[in-house]
C-alpha cells in the first residue's frame, strides 16, 4: 500500500536517515494515526533491527518479545535477557556483526515501536536504553535509532522534556498529525477508489477526525451513513470503544480523563478550569492538572485565551472530532444504531455545527490561505460576550494590520442562505464585539460555507465566503 500524503514528513525523515551522524529519532502522535505504517513505508526493508513494546505485557513479557525479535535478525541466545541490560548489550553485538542489514546508504536502522510499553513499573528499561545510546550508539554515525511511541505524554516527559541521561539526545522529533481533508480525500479516491463529494469528505472528517486506521476500515460497497452505522453504531460496532481503548493506550483508562472530555463534549467554546473542577466535582490540585495537560499534550483538547474575554481566563476545548462523536452518539445509554436515523434531530444539527467548527479549527492555515494571511502574523480565537449570551463568534482572526475577521462555519446540505434575521443577528455581534473589545480594527464579517453561498440581498455584508472546497488546497 502506498502511503498517502506525509510528504514534507518523508523529506525530512529519509535526510536525517541519511546524514553522517549518529541520530536518535523520535517519532509521536496520537493513537491511530499511522505512525508505525509511516516508519515501515519508509524504511522496512532496511532495518538492521526493530521490535515493538506489548500493549499489555509486564517486564518479563516486555523482555521475552525483544529475545523474539533479536533471534528474527540474527541472535542465537537460547534464554531470555534477563534484564534490559543483557537485552540492550545483546543488541549491540548483533548490530556489530559483519551480517547486520545496512541501507544502500550503509546505515544502521534500529526501529523501538511503542516505547512506552517497553518501559513496565520498576523497570530498568529506560536506564539501560539510555546507556545503549548514550555510551555505544552515539558514538557511531552510521547508527539511526528510531523510537515511537502513542503515549503522546510519556513520551513528551521521558524523552522530549527529560532532565534525566536522556536529556537533549534526541537529534530530531517527528509529530505526526490526523490527515488533512486533502490528504482524507486522496486516501479514499486511490486506495478505497471512492469517489465522494467533497461534502461527505468533511462529514467522514467529522467522525474519524482524519484518521487513517478508521479510514481503512471504510468499505466501498456502503455509503458515508451506513460505514458509519457499520463502524460506530451497530452492536458490535469495531469503533464503539475506541474511546476508551484510546485513552488507555495514550493516558491511562483513569476516569478523571474520561470525564474530563466528556465535560468539554457539551461545551462548543470549552470550559474555563474553575467551571471544569465545578462540573465534575473534583478537586483542583495535582491530578487534575496532570490530567488537563496529558489531554492537551495528545492533542485532544487546547487551551485558549480570548483577549476580549472578561478577566482573560483560560480556556479548554475538546478538539478531537472521533472523540466529540464518540461522547455524543457512541455509548450504551444511546438509542440508535443507525446513523440515518439522527438525521433531522436537533442533537444531530448540534453536533454537526459543533464538529464542522473544530474541523475547520484544524484547518486555520487553510482558512488563513484563502484570507490571503499566510504570511502574515494573526491571532485566532473563538470569543463570546460577557454580557450578552447570544453573542458568540466561532472564530476571530486578528490581523498585525489592524483588521480582524469575526468568522462564522455553516454546514449545510446546501449552499447557505443569508436570511434577514440572520444577517440582523450577525451584524449585531459586531457591534457587541466592537463595544466590548474596544478595538479600533476594521471588524468584517466572514462565512465559512461547507456548502458555499447563495447570493442574496444580503450577501454583500460578508467581506469574503470561504468554501469547502477552500479547506482542501493543502
Amino acid at each position: 500500500m502506498a502511503m498517502i500524503g506525509r510528504r514534507d514528513e518523508q523529506k525530512l525523515f529519509l535526510e536525517w536517515i541519511g546524514s553522517d551522524a549518529a541520530e536518535l529519532i523520535c517519532v509521536y502522535g496520537r493513537r491511530r494515526v499511522g505512525k508505525t505504517f509511516f516508519v515501515n513505508e519508509v524504511l522496512s526493508d532496511y532495518y538492521a533491527f526493530d521490535a515493538s513494546g506489548l500493549s499489555e505485557g509486564n517486564e518479563r513479557a516486555q523482555l521475552r518479545g525483544f529475545h523474539e525479535a533479536l533471534l528474527d535478525y540474527g541472535d542465537t541466545s537460547v534464554e531470555a535477557p534477563k534484564d534490559w541490560w543483557e537485552a540492550f548489550r545483546r543488541l549491540k553485538t548483533l548490530l556489530d556483526k559483519d551480517t547486520c542489514p545496512r541501507s544502500p546508504e550503509g546505515k544502521r536502522v534500529v526501529f523501538l515501536d511503542e516505547l512506552p510499553w517497553f518501559d513496565t513499573p520498576r523497570s530498568d528499561f529506560l536506564l539501560a536504553f539510555s546507556d545503549f545510546w548514550n555510551r555505544w550508539a552515539q558514538r557511531r554515525p552510521d547508527v539511526k535509532v528510531i523510537i515511537c511511541g502513542s503515549a503522546t505524554s510519556w513520551v513528551l516527559r521521558e524523552i522530549l522534556r527529560t532532565e534525566g541521561s536522556l536529556n537533549r539526545r534526541v537529534t530530531h522529533s517527528l509529530y505526526l498529525a490526523p490527515f488533512t481533508l486533502k490528504e482524507t480525500e486522496e486516501f479514499l479516491r486511490v486506495e478505497k477508489r471512492l469517489d465522494w463529494s467533497r461534502r461527505d469528505v468533511i462529514e467522514c472528517y467529522m467522525v474519524f477526525g482524519g484518521l487513517p486506521y478508521c479510514l481503512r476500515m471504510i468499505q466501498a460497497r456502503l455509503s458515508l451513513a451506513q460505514n458509519i452505522t457499520s463502524l460506530c453504531l451497530s452492536p458490535q460496532a469495531p469503533l464503539k470503544d475506541e474511546g476508551r481503548r484510546l485513552l488507555d493506550s495514550t493516558l491511562s483508562d483513569k476516569p478523571l480523563y474520561y470525564d474530563v472530555l466528556s465535560a468539554l463534549g457539551k461545551k462548543k467554546i470549552g470550559m474555563t478550569r474553575k467551571q471544569l473542577v465545578d462540573a465534575l466535582g473534583v478537586k483542583d490540585g495535582g491530578t487534575f492538572t496532570t490530567a488537563l495537560s496529558g489531554l492537551e499534550e495528545c492533542g485532544y483538547i487546547r487551551r485558549y485565551k480570548s483577549p476580549y474575554r472578561k478577566g482573560r481566563k483560560t480556556m479548554y476545548q475538546l478538539i478531537d472530532p472521533f472523540l466529540l462523536f464518540s461522547f455524543k452518539f457512541i455509548g450504551e445509554d444511546r438509542a440508535a444504531s443507525d446513523w440515518v436515523s439522527y438525521y433531522d434531530t436537533p442533537s444531530y444539527h448540534a453536533w454537526r455545527g459543533n464538529a464542522f467548527e473544530i474541523v475547520c479549527l484544524s484547518h486555520l492555515p487553510q482558512i488563513n490561505h484563502a484570507l490571503s494571511l499566510s504570511t502574515m502574523k494573526t491571532v485566532e480565537f473563538p470569543w463570546s460576550s460577557n454580557a450578552d449570551p447570544g453573542a458568540q463568534v466561532d472564530l476571530v482572526i486578528e490581523r498585525a494590520d489592524r483588521i480582524t475577521y469575526l468568522c462564522e462555519m455553516k454546514f449545510t446540505d446546501a449552499p447557505f442562505v443569508i436570511s434577514s434575521a440572520y444577517a440582523e443577528d450577525f451584524v449585531r455581534k459586531r457591534e457587541v464585539f466592537k463595544a466590548e473589545s474596544g478595538t479600533s480594527n476594521s471588524v468584517q464579517l466572514v462565512l465559512v460555507a461547507a456548502a458555499g453561498l447563495k447570493q442574496n440581498s444580503h450577501s454583500d455584508l460578508l467581506s469574503q465566503t470561504i468554501t469547502g472546497d477552500d479547506l482542501f488546497v493543502f
